[in-house]
């Protein structure tokens, strides 16, 4: 699956042929109808961008043979059809442009790159003063892609040093990796296999939820996270600050 940004229209991936399926992301599954076939999208409706997978336009797979399969979508539009899961969703925005809008699974996609949320908490999780983290993309009005935003409980109820704890994510990660945003919570809701539940977290984004879950922001050009006041959250919101 290729595409040419022929035209250089901002937040597009470019001009391509392109299918798209319906995918719901509360539910994380695939929309099949009443046949159990994939069903395609609408123009401007978001969908799971696959590809089709033939003797002219093969996957090769990778080295390790579950994954490959794991990869490979069949039965699709009809019996014995085979179809590569790109995990990308993207939108038809018209003129065979298509627009990238949110990476599936345990990764986000900001400033081109595939930021995986297993391994930044992996990472924030050896700072010595956090208990527990998660790690999801959260939407910014006028941006491509997700801005990476964590939610951690500090051991004990200690007082964080933001500062401090922005040095240490940027010493260990790569720009892009880093979180924008930083919630606080006295504990972390869970599933009941003991994940942590992201679903509400994101659709909170940065957007205060609790009095007491102070939300702070790592603004372009500084080296910690400031509180997130109504006048930052509204300039963000108006693209007064390119991250």
């Amino acid at each position: 699956v290729g595409f040419m940004n022929l035209f250089n229209l901002e937040d597009t991936v470019g001009v391509g042929k392109a299918t798209l399926v319906k995918y719901d992301q509360e539910k994380d599954e695939l929309v099949r109808d009443a046949n159990g076939y994939l069903i395609k999208v609408e123009k401007g409706e978001p969908g799971l961008l696959i590809g089709e997978i033939t003797d002219s336009t093969p996957f090769v797979g990778y080295t390790q043979k579950d994954k490959t399969e794991a990869a490979i979508l069949r039965n699709v539009f009809k019996p014995g059809d085979a179809w590569f899961n790109t995990g990308d969703l993207l939108r038809n925005i018209g003129c065979a442009h298509y627009q990238f809008v949110d990476r599936l699974g345990d990764t986000f996609r900001w400033k081109g790159e595939n930021v995986s949320t297993t391994e930044v908490e992996r990472i924030i999780s050896t700072h010595p003063d956090v208990a527990h983290c998660a790690v999801y993309g959260v939407e910014i009005p006028n941006t491509n892609g997700k801005a990476g935003m964590m939610t951690i409980t500090p051991k004990d109820d200690i007082q964080l040093d933001t500062q401090k704890l922005f040095h240490f994510l940027d010493e260990q990660l790569p720009p892009y990796a880093v979180p924008i945003f930083l919630r606080v919570k006295h504990e972390l809701d869970t599933t009941g296999s003991f994940k942590y539940k992201k679903t509400d977290l994101k659709k909170d984004g940065y957007q205060p939820a609790q009095p007491d879950d102070p939300i702070f922001v790592a603004l372009p050009k500084t080296d910690a996270y400031v509180p997130l006041t109504d006048k930052i959250e509204n300039d963000i919101n108006q693209g007064q600050y390119r991250f």
